[in-house]
């Protein structure tokens, strides 16, 4: 990083005026350093989810950063340490209502809404509901609730992505609608590479294979992703198995 004189002298004035003991740590901000790596050790995920629990047992279950962290450790306690199906749906309901409550206490938190998006879209997934008009209905207006507070957010484009790919047309499915989303999520952030894994599943869907290895094979060079935990556990994986499946075709 290039550091400027006009960049150090502010930093350095933080430094001077900063307390001498360091703010300690919320609950939230524990779990979400502990959730950054859990690749490494996936029993994070649990130690995250315990702490963030037992806060809101204490009291914190009207703190929202609490909430929201509490939701995404269920979530990924559902996705990656869950061992029966029924576990993982215990897991994705729990994250389901913890992330509605903290829509209730915020309704203009977009991370709030993201995060009942996802964990209400998993839910609906496990309980084989996804397809249902009434599930369906609920995860598009939430989808639609975080564009609408923040038209930046990179997860809420490649889930409208996802549920425009997926659709039938009769349904409000729209492949150009899905692309246009995909591209805006890989344009934001390049190096988050479940955009790309997305895109290149529609490009299949869409019989453009030479477009889908291109963005698989992004997926296999990145050297620094975005969320590293994912990538390592789940996309890399499913970019080898995509590309090995369209191998042949043309």
């Amino acid at each position: 990083m290039r550091w400027s004189l006009l960049v150090a002298l502010p930093a350095l004035a933080l430094v001077l005026t900063a307390p001498a003991a360091a703010r300690a740590q919320t609950p939230a901000e524990t779990a979400r350093a502990m959730l950054r790596q859990y690749q490494d050790d996936p029993t994070r995920i649990d130690r995250a989810r315990d702490l963030l629990e037992a806060a809101v047992a204490k009291g914190a279950g009207d703190d929202v950063p609490t909430l929201v962290a509490l939701a995404r450790a269920w979530f990924l306690y559902g996705e990656e340490r869950a061992k029966t199906h029924e576990t993982k749906i215990a897991a994705y309901e729990r994250a389901r209502d913890v992330a509605k409550r903290a829509t209730e206490l915020a309704p203009k938190d977009p991370d709030a809404h993201l995060w009942h998006a996802i964990t209400l879209g998993t839910w609906s997934h496990a309980k084989g509901l996804l397809r249902s008009a009434l599930a369906l209905r609920d995860l598009r207006k939430e989808v639609d609730t975080v564009l609408r507070l923040d038209p930046k957010n990179i997860d809420a484009h490649i889930m409208a992505g996802s549920i425009a790919r997926e659709l039938p047309v009769v349904l409000g499915g729209d492949r150009k609608d899905a692309e246009e989303h995909f591209k805006t999520a890989r344009r934001l952030d390049p190096r988050l590479t479940g955009a790309r894994i997305e895109l290149a599943q529609l490009y299949v869907n869409m019989g453009r294979y030479q477009e889908a290895r291109q963005e698989l094979q992004a997926v296999l060079d990145e050297r620094a992703p975005t969320d590293r935990a994912r990538w390592t556990l789940k996309e890399l994986p499913r970019a080898r198995q995509m590309l090995e499946a369209i191998r042949d075709k043309n």
